[in-house]
C-alpha cells in the first residue's frame, strides 16, 4: 500500500517517540492528511482497536502473522520502512544468560 492511499483513514498510533509513530510522522509530513483518533502506550491495545472498527494502525512485521490469524487484512507499506536497532551494554560483568545472547546477537548481526 502506498502512503498515498492511506489518506483520509482514522489511525491509531503510538505515543511520540515511538518507531510506528515516527513513521505515520513521516507519511503525515509527506503531505497525507490522516486522522488521528486514538494515541496509546500499550501496542497491545492496537490491534483489539483495528479489529473493533475503530481504524488503521501501523505495525511491526512482527504484529503480522497474529493480526492476520486474527482477522485483520495485513498490507505492506510502500516503500518499505525499516528500524534501525543498536544493542547496548554497561561496562560491569555480564549475567551468563546475558553474556550468551550477546554472543548471539553478535553472531547475527555479521
Amino acid at each position: 500500500m502506498r502512503h498515498e492511499d492511506l489518506a483520509g483513514q482514522r489511525l491509531i498510533v503510538g505515543q511520540p517517540g515511538t518507531g510506528m509513530r515516527r513513521v505515520v510522522d513521516e507519511i503525515r509530513a509527506s503531505g497525507v492528511e490522516l486522522t488521528e483518533v486514538v494515541e496509546t502506550e500499550h501496542r497491545e491495545a492496537i490491534l483489539p482497536l483495528v479489529l473493533g472498527g475503530v481504524g488503521v494502525a501501523v505495525l511491526a512485521d512482527s504484529w503480522a502473522p497474529l493480526a492476520r490469524q486474527a482477522g485483520a487484512l495485513v498490507l505492506d507499506l510502500e516503500p518499505a520502512r525499516h528500524l534501525h536497532l543498536a544493542l547496548v551494554t554497561g561496562h560491569g560483568e555480564l549475567t551468563p544468560a546475558a553474556s550468551a545472547f550477546l554472543h548471539v546477537a553478535h553472531s547475527l548481526s555479521l
